[in-house]
């Protein structure tokens, strides 16, 4: 009788150890495919990530838009003029009327326009300007590869008492319409507003107007 008890006691732990260990890798395999599903998250929340620059390769810019040729063109404006002629500051945002593209030669494509800087620290909602110009011309673009085109040289028009005449050699038979554009202050100022726009948006910049100095801040209707 005392053996048979002695036995059962010792089947019976045993079943309580297999019993145990069989709860140790249930938890374990539960900790896997927690593991497994927050790597699964994150790897999607990267490949969204990718997708929307994907999407807006110009977003470091405020460009929105999908042409390689205008997208070298913004490029040229923060990376070439905007760290050559200006401070650093927290925004650089260009503001882009292309007036005329030739593309007879994909070795010179050449991209007439008006093109401005607007620099810009960013003061609690605000944007605010600290220093911009203008530099209107004919940009030189080359084709490196189907999605890919680079600045090569830039005609710009010159300052002063030759601004004129510069600006009709470089334009030429396009010279009326950026004259027609240079004019039309409300036509700039709706462009620059819609670059401020669309920067702050692709770029989630905490801000909800833009400010010249000595002047009432433009609200943004983002």
């Amino acid at each position: 009788m005392k053996n048979k008890l002695l036995k059962l006691l010792a089947m019976m732990m045993v079943l309580a150890l297999v019993l145990a260990f069989a709860g140790c890798g249930s938890t374990d395999t539960a900790d896997d495919d927690a593991d497994d599903q927050t790597e699964e998250v994150e790897d999607d929340d990267e490949d969204a990530d990718e997708d929307d620059n994907a999407e807006f390769p110009g977003a470091k810019y405020g460009y929105n838009g999908d042409d390689p040729v205008e997208l070298a063109v913004y490029e040229y404006l923060v990376d070439e003029i905007g760290d050559e002629f200006y401070d650093d500051a927290d925004a650089c945002i260009p503001v882009v009327h292309i007036v005329h593209v030739d593309y007879t030669d994909e070795k010179d494509i050449k991209v007439y326009g008006d093109y401005w800087i607007y620099n810009y620290n960013i003061e609690g909602d605000t944007l605010k300007c600290v220093s911009g110009g203008d530099h209107p011309g004919c940009m030189h673009v080359e084709k490196e590869s189907d999605e890919e085109y680079e600045v090569k040289s830039f005609d710009q028009v010159e300052d002063g008492a030759g601004n004129e005449e510069s600006a009709k050699k470089i334009f030429g038979d396009h010279y009326a319409d950026f004259a027609a554009y240079q004019s039309n202050q409300d036509a700039k100022d709706e462009d620059r507003y819609y670059a401020v726009m669309d920067y702050v948006n692709m770029n989630e910049v905490p801000c909800t107007k833009f400010q010249d100095e000595g002047w009432d801040p433009v609200e943004l209707h983002l």
